[in-house]
């Protein structure tokens, strides 16, 4: 008898480890994607990296909410900035931190990225929601306007030459391709907000409720 309930403890403990593990591991999966898209929240002392083209869409949906700040010194954004932005240098950044209005969001840049990460800390840390823009305006003016420069256009393909009538009615017509591009599904809003794996977590963790019921039930005979 008493080896038959070491054996039952046994199963019991392994079966509970078994559904524990990929339990755990999908649950720390989905909480950290979540909190990659959680914005930061005021007084949280973090920041969000984002892409030129990022910033650039923020900047044009809502350019009364955002302050656009240049870290860089005062000669180099009197040499060329972004337009709209304003420049407070990083040396600078502690003492005139109080010109900046809490209320908005900021979005940080200098040359390549480096000055603009460590202002960004400086402030989050004072309980501002930040965004660092990664590539500072060199990676901007690549692709948008500064106040010197516009992006360089796009290169056009050289139409190809056209057949004369003679020649196109000797060739013969290919059939059309068939076409690869695949239309984009609409994605509504809150399944863009849905967390991966959390459908699968609530699975697994029912299977791991019955499982335990009928482990302490076959304990307990």
């Amino acid at each position: 008898m008493g080896k038959e309930n070491m054996f039952k403890n046994k199963v019991f403990l392994g079966a509970l480890i078994f559904i524990s593990l990929p339990l755990l591991l999908l649950l720390g999966s989905s909480m950290a994607y979540a909190a990659e898209l959680t914005p930061p929240l005021p007084g949280a002392p973090t920041y969000i990296d984002i892409s030129v083209e990022k910033a650039h869409e923020m900047l044009e949906n809502n350019p009364e909410e955002i302050i656009l700040l240049d870290v860089r010194t005062e000669g180099e954004y009197n040499a060329e900035y972004i337009p709209g932005a304003i420049n407070i240098p990083l040396s600078d950044l502690e003492n005139r931190i109080d010109e900046l209005d809490s209320s908005k969001t900021i979005i940080v840049y200098c040359k390549s990225g480096g000055r603009s990460r460590r202002a960004s800390e400086t402030l989050a840390q004072r309980g501002f929601i930040v965004y660092n823009m990664e590539g500072g305006i060199n990676a901007w003016k690549e692709k948008f306007a500064t106040s010197t420069s516009t992006p360089k256009p796009t290169p056009t393909q050289t139409p190809a030459p056209t057949l004369s009538p003679a020649v196109v009615t000797a060739t013969l017509t290919p059939p059309p391709a068939a076409s690869h591009v695949l239309t984009p599904t609409p994605v509504s809003e809150g399944e863009r907000r849905r967390i991966p794996g959390f459908e699968a977590s609530v699975a697994i963790m029912i299977l791991f409720i019955f499982t335990l019921f009928m482990l302490l039930r076959m304990q307990g005979e």
